[in-house]
């Protein structure tokens, strides 16, 4: 589909995106009223964790479909764990139930819960879904723990390279799914035994404790080879959520509950008028910044609001949650929220 209609675009909004820098997607819409607001929709852009708005879809439609129970427990094991969690830190033989998982995948963002998840549904299952709901742009291939390995340089495949030169290796070896696969279980395998306090600590040796330790390597990589999806396929799905059209209305209501949870409230919730109902999930890799939103205007009409950045520096990374946040309020002003 074509970009749409920059006319559509507010002057404040368009006076935030060129302040930042980088690149910026919005995709924004009235779902009530049809009024839409879109920049860059169809551009693809590193989804960085807002990907894991596609698991928790995947898992509730197996969850409507007897597949799976929100009270089936998962068993933590040592070799689920990685950095960007929680869970990290419990012992293995933990065993959370799904509805638990859910919520730490999308309140804390939690990388081990995401992993647990879409490893009990299936790796290729969520893609599958994607393409079922008509959202071609979204492609979640990487699951965490493989994705942090190859970024830290570990196994066989990837030692001693650079970001650039992960990079032209993955594009060597990725060349259909079962060598996508291939190399995902020499990865997992070779790092069975690995802690995950071990990882955890490799990790912050790597790239430090506020994640700016040699920002040009893992730039490369999180902008080449996170999971990519446009803003517009992802306002879609949210308003297939909240038009109960992806799962069931049980099912849907649920996930709307848990995005409300959300304990990341500095980008989208931070730019609209307090007691607003928001409910989101954010994202963020080197180099890129991510929220998407569902939220409610006074008169009850809900919004699905996304705005993505990409190709941003360490100052500019800094400073996308303010411009996520100016964006988001720009929206609520258009679509009559109040000034």
């Amino acid at each position: 589909m074509p970009e749409a209609a920059e006319h559509h675009v507010p002057d404040d909004i368009r006076r935030v995106v060129a302040d930042l820098g980088g690149t910026v997607g919005v995709a924004a819409r009235n779902l009530v009223t049809g009024d839409t607001v879109l920049l860059n929709a169809d551009e693809p852009f590193p989804m960085a964790s807002v990907f894991k708005i596609p698991v928790m879809v995947e898992v509730m439609r197996q969850v409507d479909g007897n597949t799976i129970a929100l009270d089936e427990r998962i068993i933590l094991q040592e070799d689920d764990k990685s950095p960007g969690s929680t869970l990290i830190h419990c012992h293995a033989g933990l065993q959370p139930t799904v509805r638990d998982l859910l919520y730490l995948m999308i309140t804390l963002s939690d990388n081990t819960a995401t992993d647990m998840l879409w490893r009990r549904v299936g790796i290729e299952r969520v893609n599958e879904t994607m393409r079922d709901l008509g959202l071609q742009s979204i492609d979640c291939f990487m699951p965490g723990r493989e994705f942090f390995l190859l970024e830290l340089g570990m196994g066989s495949d990837w030692s001693g390279l650079s970001g650039p030169q992960i990079i032209a290796r993955w594009r060597e070896l990725d060349t259909d799914p079962q060598t996508r696969r291939r190399v995902y279980d020499r990865l997992l395998d070779e790092h069975r035994h690995l802690t995950g306090a071990e990882f955890g600590r490799l990790y912050d040796e790597r790239w430090g404790l506020d994640g700016n330790n040699d920002y040009a390597d893992s730039f490369a990589v999180d902008q080449a080879l996170d999971n990519p999806g446009s803003p517009r396929d992802m306002m879609e799905l949210l308003a297939m959520i909240a038009e109960s059209r992806c799962a069931s209305p049980p099912s849907c209501r649920l996930m709307i509950e848990i995005l409300l949870r959300q304990e990341w409230r500095e980008k989208i919730p931070a730019g609209l008028p307090p007691g607003t109902r928001v409910g989101n999930k954010t994202g963020g890799v080197a180099g890129t910044s991510n929220d998407a939103a569902l939220f409610y205007l006074p008169d009850g009409a809900p919004v699905s609001l996304v705005v993505y950045c990409k190709g941003l520096d360490a100052e500019q990374t800094e400073r996308a949650p303010a411009a996520i946040a100016a964006i988001a309020r720009a929206v609520w002003t258009r679509f009559g929220g109040g000034a």
